[in-house]
């Protein structure tokens, strides 16, 4: 019976954040907080995919004759269609969600499950239409899928491309693209993150593509909108603080507003976009040097100077909210540096951390009125593995 756990790693945006919209380079990490997910083939006769979905608390359904029939129908409708363009399967998948959602009668889902739903069904078919040398291939048997998170949804720790990498990761082991032991091999992370990132287009319309790749293949990535990414050769991963403002926004709606921005003032907003260029090919030789013990005060220095001069930019945009500017000034009194990170208007805030930061008293009063104030305050690492398939034991 096949039986797998896939962690999937959150991320989030050092510098660059809106300015990859625009063709301009991006910094993202992963973090040490993910989605985890568990599948398990159904011991009994069952023809039923279900989803329990921890985060949005409730349990989705696939009936496996349905899914075969809408299968059928797209080879029959599409005949020889390889899914190089992906957008007739997006839309034969929400006409067919909606169509299901009305047959069951019952009150409309919210919008996030739908999402939910609607990113299950697609990449599910899109796994099985796709599978290597199984032209007609369908599903025979059920199959259970338990996913939980440690990202808060919305927040800007890509909390949906780690859920969409998680559950790609899942469906293709599951049609027979690979395996556990070839899953990170070069092709099979590439279609991994090529479907985490079909993922994304269902829950933010145009995603930037940094999302998928970091949580994907980990580490810091070097990012250029339609220009692939390059791997950071880092010594070590930084140690950060996240700090949930416990403020929740829409990313699409930010960077509709930030888009408008640039259409009233395009020279403008074009030269924040060259600072924020400048500030990450500054940033990327500190983060591959440090932690090679060599002046890594002073580099470290300058990276909560870059950390500034970015999150200043951001405000530029309008991208902050109150609760973030009370968690800067926070963390500025105690001698630390701070920005926020992704969308902005909420989310999270990262702290830059130094080496042996725990034994700073200063940090632990850092700590404390961060939590005191009501947010949310993790230690973690940026610049760690990206996702991992391991065994599943009972």
């Amino acid at each position: 019976m096949l039986k797998f756990q896939v962690h999937s790693p959150g991320k989030v945006i050092l510098h660059g954040e809106h300015a990859v919209v625009y063709q301009k380079p991006a910094l993202a990490a992963v973090v040490g907080l993910g989605t985890n997910l568990q599948l398990r083939c159904s011991q009994e006769a069952s023809q039923v995919a279900s989803f329990q979905l921890d985060a949005l608390n409730c349990t989705l359904e696939i009936d496996l004759q349905e899914f075969n029939t809408f299968l059928d129908n797209f080879r029959n409708k599409y005949p020889g269609d390889k899914l190089d363009s992906t957008a007739k399967l997006m839309e034969e998948v929400r006409t067919e969600v909606a169509k299901q959602l009305e047959r069951s009668g019952g009150s409309t889902p919210k919008q996030h499950t739908q999402r939910a739903f609607i990113s299950i069904y697609y990449l599910l078919a899109g796994a099985v239409l796709t599978a290597p040398n199984q032209p007609t291939l369908t599903l025979k048997s059920g199959f259970q899928v338990h996913i939980d998170t440690e990202l808060n949804v919305g927040a800007g720790l890509g909390s949906s491309a780690s859920y969409g990498a998680a559950l790609a990761t899942a469906f293709l082991i599951l049609a027979g693209h690979f395996d556990q032991s070839s899953y990170l091999q070069d092709d099979n992370l590439a279609l991994i993150s090529h479907w985490a990132f079909e993922s994304e287009r269902v829950n933010h319309g145009t995603p930037s593509g940094v999302d998928n790749t970091v949580c994907t293949y980990g580490g810091i990535l070097r990012f250029v909108k339609g220009q692939g990414f390059q791997s950071l050769k880092i010594q070590k991963p930084l140690n950060i603080l996240l700090v949930d403002s416990r403020v929740s926004r829409s990313t699409a709606d930010i960077v509709a507003k930030v888009r408008h921005l640039a259409e009233d003032f395009p020279q403008l907003i074009e030269s924040i976009w060259q600072a924020c260029e400048q500030l990450v090919n500054s940033a990327v030789p500190l983060y591959e040097s440090f932690g090679n013990a060599q002046d890594d005060s002073q580099k470290f220095e300058k990276l909560e100077r870059l950390f500034q001069i970015n999150n200043d930019l951001l405000k530029a945009i309008g991208v902050t909210h109150p609760k973030l500017e009370q968690i800067f000034t926070i963390a500025f009194k105690r001698g630390f540096f701070s920005k926020l990170t992704g969308a902005g208007a909420g989310g999270y805030a990262i702290v830059l951390l130094p080496e042996n930061y725990d034994c700073n008293e200063v940090y632990w009063k850092l700590k404390e009125e961060l939590e005191g104030a009501g947010f949310g305050v993790h230690v973690t690492t940026a610049g760690g593995v990206g996702l991992r398939v391991t065994s599943l034991d009972d």
